[in-house]
């Protein structure tokens, strides 16, 4: 701290004193009225935090507590137990199983200073805090983990909350798990590994029934053993596809590998009315 900062402190302690003691003189005073308004009953359950000319200062009550008017701002804090709970939610377990939980959670302010200071909604605070760790807590066991050891999954889950809500002044007492139905049993659901059918080259580009009436096509045609390509429409790209027999070879297909796409969309239309049977038997005969 530099000469300044403290000249200024100092300055401002001096200031607040001197505020301060003219509103306890004026309170003096006018006693008989502004005793409805400067004293408060705080019962045994609550305490009051009050901000004195913005400065927090310790928790008063129970009993009769003197708010100065003016210069104090103060603050109600309920130290009894309160409850809450977790609508259930669904949760993906270790073993890929999902299962509906809740919990109800009980929990006390211990801290009424923390309490003010560190969080502007601390129910709303609380009730995130906890959801947050009951998904994540959770996402770590089995079903039958958490079936068979609801009870000490609670308090575990009691422990995590209460790791993030200290800072708050906040302790929770109890958690108890509700338990849901099994919304899918672990190893439901799984599917066999897909088969890819081989590469063929110019397919590559094609996806959907195309290329699954591509490469019908061009099977059933490769068992017939063609001697030429007759073509319905000579200027088609239809007629790019040709059938070559070499000397006691089998026979050999060659395929363009570029505009397949345009190909194959060009046979369906062709080919609708006729059927797949009908545009085997015109192409290769």
């Amino acid at each position: 701290m530099n000469k300044d900062d403290t000249s200024q402190g100092w300055l401002s302690w001096i200031c607040n004193l001197i505020v301060i003691f003219f509103v306890y003189i004026c309170t003096f005073i006018t006693f008989p009225i502004t005793g409805w308004f400067v004293l408060k009953t705080v019962p045994n359950y609550e305490r009051i935090v009050t901000f004195r000319l913005g400065r927090v200062g310790p928790p008063k009550g129970p009993g009769i507590v003197l708010v100065l008017p003016l210069i104090d701002q103060w603050q109600k804090v309920d130290l009894r137990t309160r409850a809450f709970n977790i609508p259930p939610c669904q949760v993906i377990t270790l073993d890929g199983g999902v299962l509906s939980v809740g919990a109800d959670i009980q929990f006390r302010i211990w801290n009424p200073v923390m309490s003010v200071l560190s969080v502007q909604d601390l129910n709303l605070s609380t009730r995130m805090t906890a959801h947050k760790a009951l998904t994540y807590s959770l996402a770590k066991k089995t079903v039958r983990e958490i079936q068979t050891q609801r009870v000490k999954l609670g308090e575990y889950l009691g422990m995590d909350i209460n790791e993030m809500t200290q800072p708050w002044g906040l302790e929770v007492d109890r958690v108890e798990l509700t338990l849901g139905s099994v919304l899918k049993a672990p190893g439901e659901g799984t599917t066999a590994p897909l088969i890819m059918p081989p590469s063929v080259p110019g397919l590559e580009g094609l996806t959907g029934p195309i290329q699954q009436l591509a490469m019908h096509f061009l099977g059933h045609s490769s068992i017939s053993q063609p001697q030429q390509v007759a073509c319905m429409d000579p200027s088609s790209s239809f007629c790019n596809l040709y059938c070559r027999l070499g000397d006691e070879e089998d026979e050999v297909w060659t395929l363009p590998t570029t505009g397949f796409p345009a190909l194959a969309a060009e046979i369906l239309d062709q080919h609708r009315v006729s059927g797949l049977e009908a545009a085997q038997g015109s192409v290769c005969r």
